[in-house]
């Protein structure tokens, strides 16, 4: 019995000092070996029906990932995600609205027929602008490349590159 519990604390003692050492060897990362995913343009937008781009006007800049949709009154911006969601058959959303939804200067993206937080089924549209086609002067203003794949809509191999969004640079596909 005696044997059982000195092994047990000598055990115990060494996963102590093998989790102390470990934690000293592999520091916590200051950010030099973070590669961050590539942003979506901030003019990036969701509309759920029946809201519009007319309805809703310009999305704030606060918001990371803004969606017009209906709020109790009106149409209006939020960043907030979905709790829930859930798909709906497209007989359940109406008519499938196309890219007279999307703002000026951004591009029809498609559209997800569902249910947010249990809500009505609605269409969702996802509107982007177009793909940049200025190259950042200095590619180091975009930080390293992240090492992920990039497949087309055809099916084939893009790549990234390092382009001017707004008044930044950040990696964009080459590829729609």
């Amino acid at each position: 019995m005696r044997r059982a519990l000195f092994l047990f604390v000598l055990s115990a003692v060494g996963l102590a000092l093998a989790c102390e050492s470990s934690s000293e060897t592999n520091p916590e990362p200051d950010g030099d070996g973070i590669h961050p995913q590539p942003q979506p343009n901030r003019r990036a937008a969701t509309f759920t029906a029946p809201c519009t781009a007319t309805g809703c006007g310009e999305a704030p800049e606060s918001l990371t990932s803004p969606k017009c949709k209906p709020l109790p009154a009106e149409c209006g911006w939020t960043d907030e995600g979905s709790v829930s969601f859930r798909p709906c058959d497209e007989s359940e959303c109406g008519v499938a609205p196309g890219s007279e939804v999307c703002p000026e200067g951004t591009l029809f993206r498609g559209n997800t027929c569902g249910s947010e937080n249990e809500a009505a089924c609605a269409w969702n549209t996802a509107c982007a602008p177009p793909r940049s086609t200025t190259p950042c002067a200095d590619p180091a203003g975009c930080g390293p490349m992240p090492a992920i794949g990039v497949i087309c809509e055809d099916g084939g191999n893009g790549e990234l590159a390092c382009m001017k969004l707004d008044t930044r640079c950040d990696w964009q596909r080459t590829c729609d």
